[in-house]
């Protein structure tokens, strides 16, 4: 395998890098709790909400999330254990290779969280912009982008396993050694673009709503919604960054360190959206008691013909919706 030569990987690193994810996987675990009481109690305490005020689509992802990211440790514990062990008995570890299975069953768990990620937060573009396509070609395409990069991923990982000379991997640039980099450094760029743009997206509508009333009870969520997307739109996007320029370095530890915490920080910047959201609606006397959330809508006026479906706040012209299953209007007198 070309490229350039790389440091040896050292037991010591392994066991920081288990330490480190198996914090990490702690903060994520109460994070994903946290998550699943806003999305299964009521806003005012530990009463079950009605299946119908229960959005079952964020529901479902948010518990699959938890399985595939469990999954993903569970694989570092236990190249962990085995590199310890290989070690114990007098080799190198720079000698030792997971069996093929493992980079393979990595890859994909990677990649369908990140996949999963995305598709929510294109959903709540989707929904924010009153339902429209207009917005999220460019998201879908980028989307679409990532999917053919995890695919190239785990092609070229089964090849590698009878032919490691095969296609990009004999005159590859950048760090081939932990992963095909050449597939994904793309599928980590695509996904990088996804977040600004969405995230942005979000921001600016929201921002624009604010414009015309900065004083209700239904300005104040959004400002709040406005720090909250910014947060973890910021915490999601640092991690991918860091990932993305680590494989352009020369050291194997930067790049097995922060792929193991990438899905775990998208998970926890996810997870973030759903606690921050649910707990400044509980604490806003004008909000409802019954509902579902994450979902967020600016629409317009009910008077322009337009629409609005269940909302929490109407705005002088345009709105700002949490989800509900009844309509709330708090209009600005």
């Amino acid at each position: 395998m070309s490229g350039p030569t790389l440091p040896p990987f050292l037991l010591p690193q392994a066991i920081s890098i288990t330490f480190v994810g198996g914090i990490s996987i702690g903060v994520y675990l109460i994070s994903a709790a946290f998550a699943n009481r806003w999305l299964i109690f009521t806003d005012d305490g530990w009463r079950f909400r009605s299946p119908k005020s229960i959005h079952w689509c964020i529901l479902a992802i948010t518990n699959t999330l938890v399985v595939l990211i469990l999954i993903g440790q569970a694989l570092n514990v236990n190249t962990s254990i085995a590199e310890a062990d290989f070690v114990e008995q007098g080799h190198q570890l720079s000698e030792y290779e997971d069996p093929n299975w493992k980079p393979i069953v990595k890859c994909m768990v990677s990649g369908v969280i990140t996949l999963l990620a995305d598709t929510v937060l294109m959903y709540r573009l989707w929904v924010t912009d009153q339902k429209r396509m207009r917005s999220l070609w460019f998201p879908i395409f980028l989307w679409l982008s990532g999917v053919v990069c995890n695919a190239i991923e785990l092609f070229l990982q089964v090849k590698s396993l009878h032919d490691p000379n095969y296609g990009p991997y004999k005159w590859a640039s950048v760090n081939m050694k932990v992963g095909p980099g050449i597939a994904i450094i793309p599928f980590v760029a695509s996904t990088i673009l996804l977040n600004a743009y969405c995230t942005g997206f979000l921001i600016w509508r929201i921002r624009r709503v604010l414009k015309l009333d900065t004083n209700s009870s239904g300005a104040r969520q959004l400002q709040m919604l406005t720090r909250i997307l910014m947060e973890s739109g910021i915490l999601y996007l640092s991690i991918s960054i860091a990932h993305f320029v680590a494989y352009f370095c020369y050291d194997t530890f930067a790049i097995h360190m922060i792929g193991t915490l990438h899905t775990i920080v998208i998970g926890i910047a996810y997870n973030l959206i759903i606690i921050r959201v649910g707990q400044a609606r509980s604490e806003d006397e004008c909000n409802l008691s019954e509902g579902t959330l994450t979902t967020f809508q600016v629409a317009q006026n009910p008077s322009q013909g337009i629409p609005l479906g269940a909302t929490d706040s109407v705005m002088t012209v345009e709105t700002a919706e949490f989800a509900r299953d009844k309509p709330l209007s708090l209009v600005r007198s």
